[in-house]
């Protein structure tokens, strides 16, 4: 049995999104230190801006870079794993066209370094391509990779790569062809934490609270 290249894609996201466990383990193994330095420089809520490009992936005619902008917001899970929505608006040139589109995406996205300033990202998830020049709408996959640096506190700077995946082909500029079509977006963005420092002050009081009671005891 041969297994296509998109069909490894869309395992590969399904596997990003519902199997965190492993970092999940790293968390627990950290210590008491590492989780306040996690709030020193990052939150447990995010807002999430970016600008960038994007076009469709393949060896298609006529197809050039469009425009591309994301807002959306992320929630802390642990300190490696951030659950977000994103509304995204981007441009498709083809056959010499221009298609404005917006998708809304859902994903989880994999801190690789959370204790740092400079951390690689991995995320993936779902999403829904809609268009205002037709009344149609197309489910979609979402795997990308990009790098974090925190240039002060609770700000970071970051950098992306989209691989989108659509299973349907009713959304112009998605037909193409007769196969479900592809596209990449890319872009720099920022990520503002907040709630970090809550957070940060909870965690403090919980240790001195133990630090007492084990004292007492003693």
């Amino acid at each position: 049995m041969i297994i296509s290249k998109d069909a490894i894609i869309i395992l590969l996201a399904s596997v990003l999104f519902f199997s965190p466990l492993s970092a999940q383990q790293e968390q627990d193994s950290t210590s008491f230190d590492s989780t306040l330095k996690f709030f020193d420089l990052r939150g447990t809520n995010v807002a999430d801006v970016g600008l960038g490009g994007s076009t469709l992936f393949g060896d298609y005619e006529n197809k050039d870079f469009g425009f591309y902008y994301r807002v959306g917001y992320k929630r802390f899970i642990t300190p490696n794993i951030f659950l977000g929505l994103t509304a995204n608006g981007y441009t498709i040139s083809a056959e010499d066209t221009d298609f404005s589109l917006m998708s809304f995406d859902f994903g989880m996205e994999v801190l690789v370094l959370p204790y740092d300033r400079f951390s690689p990202i991995v995320y993936g998830g779902f999403g829904i391509n809609t268009s205002n020049d037709v009344d149609a709408s197309a489910v979609k996959t979402q795997i990308g990779i990009g790098v974090e640096y925190i240039v002060m506190g609770q700000l970071g700077v970051k950098l992306y790569y989209e691989y989108n995946y659509s299973f349907e082909d009713e959304l112009l500029p998605l037909i193409v062809d007769d196969r479900n079509d592809k596209f990449l977006r890319f872009g720099i963005g920022v990520n503002y934490y907040f709630g970090g420092t809550k957070e940060r002050a909870k965690k403090t009081e919980e240790m001195e609270t133990i630090i007492n009671s084990n004292l007492i005891k003693n």
